[in-house]
């Protein structure tokens, strides 16, 4: 790459697996069997809420944090929602039956705790003196989900997912309150794993171009693998070092239009200059998803 692009941008170069960018087994759909997510009851602590009630407690301690046991269900439901949205995972509830998997087949059991679930409580006093004070909630959620390999026993990626107040906005009810944290959490199980095992191409043919910046590019994946319009990915270019692979990101492109099983359009929103070079000197681009 000419010496003037090379310092455009952050360089950065990770040597990474062989199979990394393999085409055969690069987007591998794994089996994940959904199994136990576990939860202790937590006891609470008799105080001056048993005696005054929600809202005394609050206006008398400024807030309250309650433990919800009765939504472990929910939030056990919540992730299994959430590993059902990753594009790379196919997902069932409970172990999987003899004969279901052999020794080739790529599988995975996840298991976990709910280590918390909980609502606060702040009593809320409006600016109309006419309007009687009412109870605001948020949800607290906090779970440790494992994923193991079902071969070897292994785990492959152990992680805590947090949904605290700082995330949510203050609601009118307990109910609305631990829905809006679970929205949340199956979101972000899911852009883990998504993020965990990325959809991986190549850039198969540039599109059109404006002087010496790349605006589209046709990459080699599409409904079969599960790609939708808005998706992004990140650009490298990769090239061998030492029998290892080697990667420089470049930029970033979204795609704007699938157009089959195997090809979709995408706009370059990042590194056009960048990427119209590498193309044109013949390096090896590929692509990488990153939500």
């Amino acid at each position: 790459m000419r010496q003037s692009n090379f310092c455009s941008i952050l360089v950065l170069w990770l040597c990474i697996p062989l199979c990394t960018f393999a085409q055969a087994d690069r987007n591998t759909i794994y089996k994940v069997a959904f199994g136990e997510i576990e939860y202790t009851p937590k006891q609470e602590k008799v105080s001056v809420g048993s005696v005054l009630g929600t809202i005394g407690q609050a206006l008398a301690m400024g807030s309250v944090t309650t433990h919800r046991d009765k939504y472990a269900a929910s939030v056990r439901a919540c992730v299994l929602s959430g590993l059902g949205k990753v594009r790379r995972f196919h997902t069932i509830e409970g172990e999987f039956k003899d004969g279901e998997i052999d020794e080739d087949t790529p599988a995975f059991c996840v298991s976990g705790t709910i280590n918390s679930i909980s609502t606060t409580t702040e009593l809320f006093t409006p600016v109309d003196k006419k309007t009687i004070p009412y109870n605001v909630y948020k949800a607290q959620i906090e779970v440790t989900v494992h994923v193991k390999d079902v071969h070897d026993g292994h785990i492959v990626d152990s992680h805590t997912f947090y949904i605290t107040n700082h995330d949510l906005n203050w609601v009118k009810s307990e109910d609305k309150a631990i829905n809006e944290a679970l929205i949340l959490l199956s979101s972000r199980v899911a852009r883990h794993y998504n993020k965990l095992y990325p959809l991986n191409a190549s850039i198969i043919e540039a599109g059109l171009a404006k002087k010496d910046k790349q605006k589209e590019v046709y990459i080699d994946i599409g409904s079969t693998n599960s790609a939708r319009v808005d998706m992004r990915f990140t650009v490298y270019s990769v090239k061998t070092i030492g029998g290892r692979y080697a990667k420089r990101e470049l930029g970033v492109i979204k795609i704007v239009e699938v157009m089959g099983d195997d090809i979709s359009l995408c706009k370059v929103k990042s590194g056009g200059k960048n990427i119209k070079a590498a193309l044109e000197e013949g390096e090896t681009v590929v692509v990488m998803s990153y939500e």
